[in-house]
């Protein structure tokens, strides 16, 4: 027999978990459905754990220009894979932070991928397993995805998504960014400071339309 529910969330981002709060405070028995981490793509892969590389930038882009300031260091060096490690650190600790708001309003959370099962119904697989569940109302806030290029999928070494360039192992030599969006903007700024500026080069492409305007 399925477990019954007044709402169903299914998707833990910033429009997700807002949403099973309020449902919450309403007095809905609510549950989310998330199949990585809650947060969404913002908080553990976008906008929050980019501002933590560029807080690491900002910092070696002064360290570099120290004389200006009236200070003198000698054999400046940045370890890669420290600064990816406090970047996860923060998002980690964000996310921890959503699953409290959680337990605080007594919102299940259902880890797993969902689907659609009929009626008010959805199943949920984790790790080969499927349960599951019913709702009066199941709300879909799924978020977005990277787009890939036909011919240009994703490898993470020559082309990367987002989560890649969240993780580097190494710094490219060259970078083009395709998309203006804020995502987009932040990984150039940080790319390009943190790396030998005389070595370095970076692109950003912007798509624009090819038909004449109205």
């Amino acid at each position: 027999m399925s477990e019954a529910f007044d709402v169903i969330v299914v998707g833990g981002g910033p429009g997700g978990y807002v949403c099973a709060i309020r449902c919450a405070q309403l007095g809905l028995k609510t549950a989310v459905v998330e199949r990585e981490n809650l947060g969404g793509i913002c908080l553990n892969w976008g906008c929050i754990p980019t501002k933590a590389l560029l807080r690491s930038s900002e910092i070696w882009h002064l360290m570099n220009r120290l004389n200006e300031f009236g200070f003198s260091a000698s054999d400046l060096k940045f370890d890669l894979p420290k600064i990816i490690e406090r970047s996860r650190k923060v998002a980690a600790q964000l996310s921890n932070g959503v699953r409290g708001l959680m337990r605080k309003h007594k919102i299940t959370v259902i880890e797993g991928e969902a689907k659609l099962a009929g009626k008010q119904a959805l199943s949920v697989s984790k790790d080969g397993k499927t349960a599951s569940y019913s709702a009066q109302n199941i709300v879909l806030a799924t978020g977005a995805r990277a787009r890939e290029f036909p011919g240009l999928e994703a490898d993470g070494k020559l082309v990367w998504t987002y989560r890649h360039a969240m993780v580097p192992k190494e710094f490219p030599k060259s970078l083009l960014v395709v998309g203006s969006g804020a995502i987009g903007i932040e990984f150039a700024s940080f790319f390009r400071p943190v790396s030998t500026p005389s070595k370095w080069r970076w692109t950003y492409l912007h798509r624009t339309s090819s038909k004449p305007a109205r």
